[in-house]
């Protein structure tokens, strides 16, 4: 059946329309949309459907990322983001379509690895079909109490981002360029959260619904607790949840078999 919508690359002149439909989508608050967009350009781009004149869809490709292995070239990475569809034009491909023509630009703007974060368990085949990528890395959530523990200082992206290669310096890692990491900031602060340095280790923390997310946390083993019951304590909150890599965990990260190190740092994904 021949397909009643074109894709194309976004323009500037698309974003009013997108913000509508990712706020129709998503939920997500204008200035969390607004700031996503507004650093697009300068860490990748987007593609978006069109039908009867209309942008009824759209998917982003991060390619603000570099994978760092120790003894390989680097690579650039392309992460498929924020895959949308209006409800009015769903079951016609319009969400395949655009997942895929997202990978294809990406590879065009020079990401040798594509991958994505499945939103729920029951995406993962979805993703499989349509990109070829599979669950390659892992993570567990873990809880503790907030706690004034130790001293916590709040930091910029590029303070983060020094801290971050200091410590990782000789592990696999995703490595975000500048853009990318001050919309981690933004989305962080955003939420009531930010980038902290606490103990010798650094992490990235936000709020959902009165609770303390740390969705990146770089320290010594030790240290880990204290860490996350010193931010959430900073965050006003009574409980914290944190994550870590792990060979067992929940599923993670989706990218082509064989491509990720089971052992590389990927914390700061677009969740």
């Amino acid at each position: 059946m021949m397909r009643d919508f074109t894709i194309r690359e976004y323009v500037s002149a698309d974003v009013p329309a997108l913000s509508l439909l990712w706020r129709k989508v998503f939920g997500d608050s204008l200035r969390l949309i607004t700031s996503f967009l507004a650093q697009l350009p300068q860490m990748g781009s987007a593609v978006v459907a069109v039908r009867e004149g209309k942008v009824v869809g759209a998917a982003s490709v991060v390619d603000g990322f570099g994978l760092l292995v120790p003894g390989r070239r680097p690579q650039i990475v392309g992460y498929i983001y924020a895959v949308m569809v209006d409800p009015d034009s769903r079951g016609l491909g319009i969400g395949k379509a655009l997942t895929r023509e997202a990978a294809v630009l990406g590879q065009r703007r020079g990401a040798s690895l594509i991958c994505t974060l499945p939103a729920s368990d029951g995406l993962y085949g979805w993703y499989r079909e349509v990109l070829g990528v599979e669950c390659v890395l892992r993570r567990t959530r873990y809880e503790t109490a907030a706690a004034d523990r130790a001293p916590v200082k709040e930091l910029t992206a590029a303070e983060y981002l020094l801290w971050r290669n200091m410590l990782l310096r000789v592990r696999p890692q995703l490595q975000p360029m500048q853009p990318a990491m001050e919309f981690q900031r933004q989305f962080c602060k955003l939420l009531g959260g930010g980038l902290y340095t606490c103990a010798g280790g650094i992490c990235a923390a936000y709020l959902d619904e009165g609770v303390c997310v740390i969705k990146e946390l770089i320290c010594a083993d030790a240290d880990r607790e204290d860490i996350a019951a010193s931010v959430g304590k900073l965050l006003g909150t009574e409980r914290v949840v944190y994550y870590l890599p792990s060979d067992t965990g929940e599923p993670y990260l989706a990218a082509p078999p064989g491509s990720v190190p089971a052992d590389c740092v990927w914390n700061l994904t677009f969740d």
